[in-house]
């Protein structure tokens, strides 16, 4: 019994949990339980994705060309200049499996959320240098509510897909620049490419990360050119898509869409709500407070790149989720470095510290089960209750009903006046004009 009792107390000591797999797995079995309670709560998607699937339904009515617009959203339809890549993929999952394009939003996002944390795990580990600190950064972010908004809700059919494009190329740029490693090019390079043909905000994202991975930790002439090499292939790569765009729509459509969201960076205004707005948050302020924590530790110990990093994607993308990207890294630098000491210092026996670590586990699994108390709670309306930390499906059981109802009672030129998050998915369901 002596030498089973010493290998456990080594596997919970602060030094002893410092294995990729116990962490790894620990951050995919918290993602795989957040993903199962939101089945269970969601029999309708979050959010909603409607016009993303009346798009993939487009492509295939279109023999996989690409469409001009997108009928039924306004009077003139919706110009097609989106990135195509995940609409291709739920047109072919649709057409050659029969697969519900609606059941693929409540499921395929989830999948995902869980996929991308392996990447984030190990670029977190990169950057901090600890398999814990990763760990507890990939389980934070793994419950992070605005991360679960945009990600795991309906939306993350294409978001959660270019957001695991942008980790995945994190990983394979830090091994290029920081490792200092040229066999990560071509991936990078090809990452980056399905990353513009996925979405744009994150292709921001995923050029802005690699400016500073440049920055901080290549900034010779050679890295220079292989930071270059990564955003001229991309570019070369993607310009099938993009030069049918320009050529149908003129370049101007590009600044459009640029303006949108909020655009890209901003003035005093966009400081206030980047950096301020997620205290007046009920979901995102513990969240962000330990983040500014951390950022805070980490400049006063000079290991600048993730503050800069979370400040800068915070400014210049303005989207909250996007703080917690390195957020949650500074977050866990914080409490495995300031936080647990403390508590380990207040202890005079060395076999209680020894569980410190898991008590930390205990806390995160805690926090999973949280979310689904707050989920499941009968204090309030259902509505009321998932708006807390995701947003409520764009429709129920009754405007599925009423859509039901229009699509077989009213001629396809029906034109309608639709009030409410309804009107997302109302032009795809009816095959109806929403005006």
């Amino acid at each position: 019994m002596a030498p089973l009792k010493s290998r456990i107390y080594a596997f919970f000591s602060a030094d002893g949990v410092e294995s990729d797999g116990v962490w790894l797995s620990i951050a995919l079995t918290v993602g795989v339980a957040v993903y199962l309670s939101y089945l269970v709560i969601y029999p309708i998607p979050a959010h909603g994705a409607g016009l993303y699937l009346a798009i993939a339904e487009q492509i295939s009515r279109h023999g996989y060309r690409l469409p001009e617009t997108i009928p039924h959203y306004t009077a003139e339809g919706v110009p097609f200049a989106y990135p195509p890549l995940m609409f291709y993929v739920i047109a072919v999952l649709r057409d050659a499996f029969s697969i519900n394009p609606i059941s693929l939003t409540r499921y395929l996002p989830g999948l995902i959320t869980i996929a991308y944390l392996v990447p984030y795990y190990y670029v977190a580990k990169e950057l901090l240098e600890s398999p814990s600190q990763a760990g507890g950064a990939t389980v934070l972010l793994a419950i992070t509510p605005v991360m679960l908004k945009w990600h795991l809700a309906a939306g993350g059919i294409v978001r959660a897909v270019a957001f695991l494009f942008v980790l995945t190329g994190l990983f394979t740029g830090i091994q290029t620049f920081k490792e200092k490693n040229r066999r990560w090019l071509l991936p990078s390079i090809g990452l980056f490419a399905l990353t513009i043909l996925t979405h744009p905000v994150y292709m921001a994202l995923f050029g802005l990360s690699y400016l500073l991975l440049v920055g901080f930790f290549d900034r010779s002439w050679r890295g220079v050119g292989l930071g270059a090499l990564v955003a001229i292939g991309g570019i070369v790569l993607t310009a099938p898509w993009w030069w049918h765009i320009i050529s149908t729509y003129g370049l101007s459509i590009f600044a459009a869409a640029a303006g949108t969201h909020d655009g890209l960076g901003g003035g005093i205004a966009r400081l206030l709500d980047s950096f301020v707005d997620p205290l007046m948050s009920s979901t995102q302020w513990p969240f962000y407070f330990l983040a500014v924590a951390g950022v805070l530790y980490l400049v006063r110990d000079r290991r600048l790149f993730i503050p800069v990093w979370m400040v800068l994607t915070g400014y210049i993308l303005s989207q909250n989720r996007f703080l917690y990207i390195a957020g949650a890294m500074a977050a866990a630098a914080f409490v495995f470095e300031v936080c647990l000491p403390v508590i380990r210092d207040q202890m005079e026996d060395d076999i209680h510290r020894r569980y410190i670590p898991l008590f930390l586990l205990v806390l995160l699994v805690s926090s999973v089960v949280g979310f689904g108390a707050l989920m499941t709670t009968d204090s309030e309306p259902i509505e009321d209750r998932m708006e807390t930390v995701l947003p409520a499906p764009y429709m129920d059981k009754h405007d599925r009903n009423a859509m039901g109802w229009v699509k077989r009672h009213t001629p396809p030129s029906s034109r309608f006046v639709v009030l409410g998050d309804a009107a997302e998915l109302f032009p795809y369901i009816t095959h109806r004009t929403a005006l």
